[in-house]
């Protein structure tokens, strides 16, 4: 049974693109935070703040900053974040309690449900539910990950090192597709109920790129070498007032388009504050896509071997 507060704020919303049905558009509204009732509320009563600070937070004390006050990148390299883009991501992990917020995460169970669109009717096409462990190892991050598709159960995941998959319990090898994705996915669903925090992690580069036609703040991020199992790049727009991102876009590897991406329905379980509803728009401000996180649990006893392969 989850121990998840129902804990959102229905008046704390953003105003996003026009979408071309009323189901998009009801789907697209997404959290304005900042606004009147100061978003989600624990199970307490206290608020979530998620206003930003007057004055923009310091850079992270725990990496020195060069004579130019930008940040050098934690693998030691040569490239650096931006102060300015710097201290927009700490007023966004401030807003959530700073990153002991994060450490409080060690492991995690939810489900995690697609949900694709027709952009063109609003209609809901299919659905797929996943459902999600993670957790914090000696051997690194894990994360397992199991799925009905049709028929068949799908089991896949990663203990930190090593990558495994089945189908109706027989092993996979590589090769096959859910035995090559099985390291990205894993990564995947610890890397994104773990965000703003892992935009501190070793490797990741915050870049300012000025303001766009809106006055929005515009904040790119990039990737080291070995980081990740694709070189994407992100892109976050901050309105004044606001510490969460307005709007969040993304370019895949080898491609040039940029992706649009709302996030709303910021909840709170046990003092760990995540996203609830991630939801993709095309060109047109259409949906297409939802990812919705539900049945979170936070710190349930793990078995590290449920992270193996079986």
């Amino acid at each position: 049974m989850s121990n998840e507060k129902e804990t959102t704020k229905p008046a704390a919303r953003l105003t996003i693109v026009a979408a071309a049905t009323a189901v998009a558009a009801a789907a697209t509204a997404a959290l304005a935070l900042g606004a009147a009732g100061g978003g989600p509320q624990a199970g307490d009563g206290a608020a979530v703040e998620l206003s930003v600070h007057s004055e923009p937070p310091p850079n992270d004390a725990s990496r020195p900053q060069t004579e130019d006050g930008a940040v050098p990148a934690a693998d030691g390299s040569a490239r650096s974040s931006d102060p300015a883009a710097v201290a927009l991501v700490d007023g966004w992990i401030e807003a959530l309690g700073g990153m002991e917020t994060y450490w409080r995460l060690q492991s995690a169970s939810y489900t995690l449900t697609t949900k694709i669109y027709d952009p063109a009717s609003g209609r809901l096409r299919r659905t797929r539910p996943r459902y999600v462990e993670i957790a914090r190892l000696d051997t690194g991050e894990a994360g397992r990950i199991e799925r009905w598709e049709g028929n068949d159960f799908i089991q896949h995941g990663f203990d930190g090192r090593t990558e495994w998959a089945s189908m109706n319990g027989e092993p996979l090898s590589a090769g096959d597709k859910d035995w090559d994705e099985a390291r990205y996915v894993a990564s995947d669903v610890f890397y994104w109920i773990g965000l703003p925090f892992k935009l501190k992690d070793p490797g990741v580069f915050l870049h300012h790129d000025g303001t766009d036609d809106e006055g929005r703040q515009q904040v790119r991020v990039t990737f080291g070498e070995g980081v990740g199992d694709h070189d994407d790049t992100w892109f976050y727009a901050f309105e004044e007032g606001r510490a969460m991102p307005v709007s969040i876009g993304y370019r895949e590897e080898g491609r040039t388009n940029v992706s649009r991406t709302y996030w709303e329905d910021v909840r709170e379980v046990d003092g760990y504050v995540f996203t609830g509803r991630r939801v993709h728009v095309n060109a047109d401000g259409a949906v297409w896509k939802v990812l919705e996180t539900t049945d979170f649990v936070l710190n349930p006893e793990v078995d590290p071997q449920r992270f193996r392969s079986p």
